[in-house]
């Protein structure tokens, strides 16, 4: 198994040459799913990655470092302790690895019309097509006379076979270049005697074909069959024809290494052509699975390459859209991969914004070429995302099969007592106290000192407003941008705030007791919503902040969900319902 140990990025997008070293720990063969908010630099890796060519890294103004061009932007990666750059004069990676993006491709375009003096253009939303094949090999045609060749061969020519279906037949054409070394030892003095030989003793025979080939002495193929390159042009042979002789596979070969000889170059035009008509095949097939939907996408031959012609983006859902384009850039990968080649495949925020049915399918795509490369190639699949990791655990990638990487190393640092406490939340001797007074808002004070003493719990916590004091000076440090804050003490304490602030406009003493009593935050407040009226938006959205952050399955397991809380717009949020203006919060805004 392979390992990328650290990708070092200078002067690209947000990244300049400080601060651009990121340890990861990407492996090969596992899905690798990287993990940050929006405004770490996602795009900046991406961007780094789509700017390598085969000799050096070319970055475009727009995603230089501040669009400075007199900066030098360069990447580098670490493979296995080995370091590989590139940069304005060298490309190291491209000799040890293929790299692809795959991204968006929603693009801006114009439709123009000529109307007299003037040129109205219209604009709409496509997408790009797809360049499937820059060059269209020739198409040519094998110079082949079944009458020629049997005039040549003597006077038992009769009992050469026609090969003509064989030499129309793609899938024995595309792989002719395998034996291309044994066909061409067949140039050799000894080889041709042996074959002349073989020849003579046909000729000699008198009498039917069918008499011919009964009565041929088939131990005059022993010696030629002692040949390793006779044997491998005769095996693939034997794929395409059925029911045949020791006899008849000499023919054939004969037929075969005559025409090959003649005019090497003109059959090795035919079997590229061959090879890309199969490929075009392949790939129609493929696209009428996943273009369903769509009836007129197809491949079509445009000056010289074969491309796909995409919808009006009008036309499509965002959903389809992404399904379409990832799923025929994932076909056009892997047409292009060679054996035992490394590569890197980048999917870049593609599953982010997908509705379930359309996140079931890529990702269904997205399995099947991880599963079909792996004994291919060393593959290092890479997808960038914001997303909790859990978003992918209800579909396709198991736990098994992911990697799960947070970019910024500093985001996740959990207090290794709330995580006990939450975990142990459903003790039969603590649960209802936990829930009522440290993890829901309550006037009232906890008195569990000696239970949580006996769980191995901070027991401080167990008894009057300690756990409180512990959580708003948490919230401090996550208002503050400090580095170190708990995170899911903040989601706690982000949840007794909005039930306080609820609690609190309520307009009697009863509708309050029977707040607290009512179990779960969304439940509360749908409670008082009834009485109050529509409550704002904001309560109810921060629920996916502060919902999961209580409910710890077990002391080790994390919660991917608090790792938002670095997002800015989540981060204005939070202190919008504080009402933060840079001054420490006390007690009283929980409590």
């Amino acid at each position: 198994m392979g390992l990328i140990s650290n990708i070092t990025i200078k002067n690209i997008k947000g990244f300049s040459d400080k601060d651009n070293s990121i340890d990861v720990d990407i492996k090969s063969g596992k899905i690798n799913i990287l993990v940050a908010p929006n405004g770490y630099g996602k795009s900046s890796i991406t961007a780094a990655f789509k700017s390598l060519t085969n000799s050096r890294i070319k970055v475009e103004k727009e995603d230089i470092h501040k669009e400075n061009e007199q900066l030098d932007s360069a990447l580098s990666i670490t493979e296995d302790t080995i370091t590989y750059t590139a940069n304005k004069n060298k490309n190291e990676l491209a000799n040890h690895f293929k790299v692809a993006v795959v991204n968006s491709r929603l693009v801006a375009k114009a439709t123009g019309r000529n109307m007299g003096a003037f040129h109205s253009v219209q604009g709409h939303l496509g997408i790009n097509d797809f360049e499937i094949k820059h060059k269209i090999p020739t198409n040519c045609d094998i110079s082949y006379s079944i009458k020629n060749i049997r005039s040549t061969f003597g006077e038992n020519g009769k009992v050469l076979p026609n090969i003509s279906s064989l030499l129309e037949n793609n899938a024995f054409l595309s792989q002719l270049d395998d034996i291309y070394p044994d066909l061409d030892m067949q140039l050799a003095k000894m080889r041709q005697d042996n074959i002349n030989e073989i020849i003579k003793n046909i000729n000699e025979l008198h009498g039917t074909e069918e008499y011919i080939i009964n009565n041929f002495n088939v131990t005059s193929l022993d010696k030629l069959k002692q040949d390793p390159s006779y044997n491998n042009v005769v095996e693939l042979i034997n794929k395409y024809i059925d029911d045949t002789t020791e006899l008849e596979l000499f023919l054939y070969f004969y037929q075969i290494q005559k025409i090959y000889l003649g005019d090497k170059t003109k059959v090795k035009t035919k079997v590229q052509r061959a090879k890309y008509e199969l490929f075009r095949q392949a790939f129609d097939n493929n696209l009428a699975i996943i273009g369903k939907t769509w009836k007129d996408i197809h491949t079509m031959e445009h000056k010289g390459s074969l491309v796909i012609k995409m919808p009006n983006a009008t036309n499509i859902s965002y959903g389809q859209r992404d399904v379409l384009t990832l799923s025929i850039e994932l076909l056009k990968i892997k047409s292009e991969i060679k054996e035992g080649c490394k590569f890197i495949l980048i999917i870049d925020e593609v599953f982010d914004y997908l509705d379930p049915v359309n996140m079931t399918i890529v990702q269904y795509y997205f399995s099947q070429l991880v599963n079909e490369l792996k004994g291919k190639c060393t593959l290092y699949p890479i997808l960038m995302t914001h997303l909790s990791p859990d978003y992918f655990n209800n579909y396709t990638f198991s736990s098994k099969r992911m990697n799960i990487i947070y970019l910024q190393k500093d985001y996740i640092q959990p207090n290794a007592k709330v995580k006990k406490l939450l975990s142990k939340r459903e003790e039969d001797t603590i649960a209802a106290d936990v829930s009522k007074f440290l993890l829901h808002y309550n006037e009232g004070e906890i008195n569990q000192r000696e239970n949580f003493k006996k769980l191995k719990l901070a027991e401080t916590w167990g008894e009057g407003t300690t756990f409180l004091e512990h959580l708003i000076n948490e919230m401090n440090k996550y208002l503050r941008k400090d580095a170190d804050y708990d995170p899911y003490s903040v989601c706690i304490a982000l949840r007794i705030k909005i039930e306080k602030i609820v609690y609190e406009q309520l307009p009697t003493e009863d509708k309050k007791k029977e707040f607290i009593q009512t179990h779960k935050t969304k439940a509360k407040l749908e409670f008082a919503e009834n009485i109050l009226g529509e409550l704002p938006d904001i309560y109810f959205i921060l629920g996916i902040i502060y919902n999961d952050a209580g409910h710890l399955k077990d002391e080790n397991s994390e919660k991917p969900v608090v790792y938002r809380l670095n997002n800015l717009i989540i981060q204005n949020m939070i202190s919008e319902i504080f009402e933060y203006q840079g001054v420490d919060l006390t007690i009283d805004s929980i409590h």
